[in-house]
């Protein structure tokens, strides 16, 4: 499974001052995930902007940060790709994103989860898919 790929993406976009996902029409969106977010951590504030595309993925921007891909054609090695059906994985990116913000994370020390203070090696993680 790709729950690693997927947390380091909400660490990412929770350590990021902005995030604009493009995705298709087709997908069903946390609309109020920003405000959710800063009712969990009201010093934690940034936008979050849904655009429309017509890719089969799911792009994940995060200003300031490094961003990643969510859907099955494996991106350039420079973003976090999380193979998953598209639908899925923004649902499980979302939670992902309110869970570790539940935990105070990017605020506080060894909230980020298991693999938080390890550096993120995408080529090694990629690997452990196949």
């Amino acid at each position: 499974m790709c729950a690693r790929s997927l947390r380091e993406l909400a660490r990412r976009t929770l350590r990021s001052r902005g995030v604009i996902i493009r995705l298709p029409d087709n997908i069903n969106r946390e609309e109020n995930l920003a405000i959710r977010l800063s009712d969990l951590s009201p010093s934690l504030y940034f936008g979050i902007e849904y655009k429309p595309h017509n890719l089969e993925s799911i792009v994940v921007t995060n200003i300031g940060q490094g961003g990643g891909v969510i859907g099955l054609e494996e991106p350039d090695e420079s973003e976090v790709w999380v193979p998953i059906d598209l639908q899925t994985g923004l649902d499980l990116l979302s939670t992902e994103i309110i869970a570790l913000a539940s935990a105070g994370y990017p605020a506080c020390a060894g909230c980020g989860g298991p693999d938080a203070e390890t550096p993120w090696d995408e080529i090694e993680i990629r690997k452990s898919y196949f």
